[in-house]
């Protein structure tokens, strides 16, 4: 049975086709993913003056050390985050380790493969071949979400702001489950938490009632709020964790680069979507395309995808398009030969045993001990 999400995916699916029909454009690996369901298988209050967000707001210094109560400290990040996403059940017999990543599989019409088997994919580490022992499509864990608003001043034009807010929190309720969990970040040159990690509608309503009252301004600084909500907190729960990061995705006061945040993701096996927010018209075009070529640098190597939306309802439909994705995305189990370098991490390259499939998977693993 198709979710809600899905079933509104499939009415509209036509329009993502590498950008060249509609105005709805995707990049991804493999050139486009059209979801459609399988057959194979008042602004004027700052945010800061509530009790349930950081006062003062904390700015974000050199290398995103971020200490809100969402995140971890910097001598836990690596050990707690790795090991509740990367590879919850991860263990090593010698210099063999079994381990697990995400991937998203389609068809060449765009259709989502929801029934992989072992011996539906090719995975590489480091060129050497790995043993896959199990894949698990449909949702095999929950869900652990992370949401990125840009409430920087050039969102200030945007006169779709409003709306994209409540298209949002309808997303949100749309894709979480009982076992789900998700928190909400908005950003400017500073972070702010807009909720604790929350399961329940009631919360996620109380969450954008929060960001409702954020008044755009300031700079932005996008790679080190994605480098700070890559280390997200979810409390020892498992699961597949996911970001979602919206606004122009222009950065001008980070201290951290794109490729840092970006490993910053990888390092807690986060998948990220972009949903680049064109309509404020402040961007040049060259300014434009840099940003849209960084959202598809980041997804693309964390196993996500970027969306452009440019008319007015673009922006519903992308997240209608990353909900099906993400809950048609598959659990891939299987033995590496060995650790993952420490700092570069182990190179991924997944392919698909027969043609006329095009899968979305992170490019780097890191060990969940790192």
């Amino acid at each position: 049975m198709l979710s809600a999400v899905e079933e509104v995916a499939s009415t509209w699916a036509t329009v993502l086709v590498y950008g060249k029909t509609g105005n709805l454009k995707y990049w991804a690996q493999h050139g486009r993913f059209a979801d459609l369901p399988s057959t194979c298988s008042d602004r004027a209050e700052n945010c800061a003056s509530h009790n349930d967000v950081e006062s003062p707001p904390m700015k974000i210094p050199i290398f995103a050390a971020v200490t809100l109560s969402l995140f971890l400290n910097p001598a836990s990040f690596a050990e707690q985050s790795n090991h509740q996403q990367a590879a919850p059940t991860a263990t090593t017999l010698g210099q063999a380790e079994t381990v697990a990543i995400y991937v998203t599989a389609e068809t060449n019409k765009g259709m989502l493969i929801r029934d992989l088997k072992p011996e539906s994919l090719n995975i590489t580490e480091d060129k050497v071949p790995v043993k896959i022992e199990k894949i698990t499509c449909g949702k095999p864990e929950p869900l652990l979400v992370g949401i990125l608003v840009d409430v920087s001043g050039s969102r200030r034009t945007d006169s779709h702001l409003l709306a994209h807010d409540d298209a949002l929190e309808a997303f949100l309720h749309t894709l979480l489950s009982r076992d789900d969990w998700m928190y909400i970040v908005a950003y400017d040159d500073k972070v702010y938490k807009l909720s604790e990690l929350v399961a329940d509608p009631a919360g996620v309503s109380a969450a954008f009632d929060r960001l409702r009252k954020h008044e755009p301004h300031s700079s932005t600084a996008l790679y080190d709020a994605i480098k700070a909500a890559a280390g997200a907190n979810f409390k020892g729960r498992l699961g597949h964790r996911t970001m979602v990061v919206v606004g122009d995705w222009e950065d001008n006061s980070s201290h951290v680069s794109s490729d840092e945040a970006m490993k910053a993701a990888q390092r807690t096996a986060t998948t990220v979507y972009a949903l680049v927010d064109s309509d404020n018209g402040i961007l040049s075009k060259k300014a434009h395309k840099r940003a849209v070529d960084v959202a598809r640098d980041v997804t693309e190597n964390t196993g996500g995808a970027a969306y452009v939306a440019e008319e007015k309802d673009d922006f519903a439909k992308a997240l209608q398009v990353i909900g099906a994705a993400v809950t048609g995305s598959c659990r891939v189990e299987y033995t590496a030969t060995g650790n993952a370098d420490t700092k570069k991490g182990a190179k991924l390259r997944v392919e698909a045993t027969s043609k006329g499939m095009s899968i979305l998977y992170p490019h780097v693993r890191f060990s969940p001990a790192q």
